[in-house]
């Protein structure tokens, strides 16, 4: 009885290793596409404070309520929910901007923020920009926008549709431009 349950096994496994020859095309999509879907991934985290740190160096740290990294073979994002709060710093520590918005989607293999409703910047010499959308390239360290925005200086307040910049507003150009200025 041993040998006959021995001998049924080895040929269950002789049948087995046959029958797992080539697949057919369909069966091959099918492989293919389950592996494909194998590669997506999604990391969620809640109560984010994030660093950046870049040569040892303090460049950026970002705040928010949730988010969601996704990443597969077409795309690579995280999405932000808010309140968003980004902090700027400078070469030497201090710091240079704060951010503010009610969401953000971060594309780091391009090094850029998109921020959304009720985007609020506070830059150095107090210049301060509102808008409901800013996308700010941290590579070029450049920032625009082609909706309404409001920038306010010490000195003058200045509505348009449209800005092309420096991220910490020192040069920009705004196009459909309204606004007022004080000249001494």
């Amino acid at each position: 009885m041993v040998r006959f349950s021995g001998v049924l096994i080895a040929f269950f496994g002789v049948f087995l290793i046959s029958a797992c020859g080539e697949l057919s095309e369909y069966e091959s999509r099918q492989v293919d596409e389950a592996l494909s879907d194998s590669l997506f991934t999604v990391t969620e985290s809640w109560g984010v404070d994030m660093e950046i740190m870049e040569e040892e160096q303090l460049k950026l740290r970002l705040k928010g309520s949730y988010t969601a990294s996704i990443k597969d073979d077409t795309r690579n994002i995280t999405k932000i929910s808010g309140p968003v709060c980004i902090d700027i710093f400078d070469e030497e520590g201090n710091l240079k901007t704060y951010v503010q918005s009610d969401s953000a989607v971060y594309r780091p293999d391009e090094a850029v923020f998109e921020l959304f409703r009720n985007v609020y910047v506070e830059a150095p010499q107090q210049k301060r920009l509102w808008s409901e959308y800013l996308k700010w390239d941290r590579n070029t360290d450049k920032v625009s926008t082609p909706e309404f925005l409001t920038i306010i200086t010490p000195s003058d307040s200045i509505s348009a549709v449209g800005l092309d910049g420096d991220a910490d507003l020192s040069n920009y150009t705004l196009r459909e431009v309204t606004g007022e200025t004080i000249i001494d």
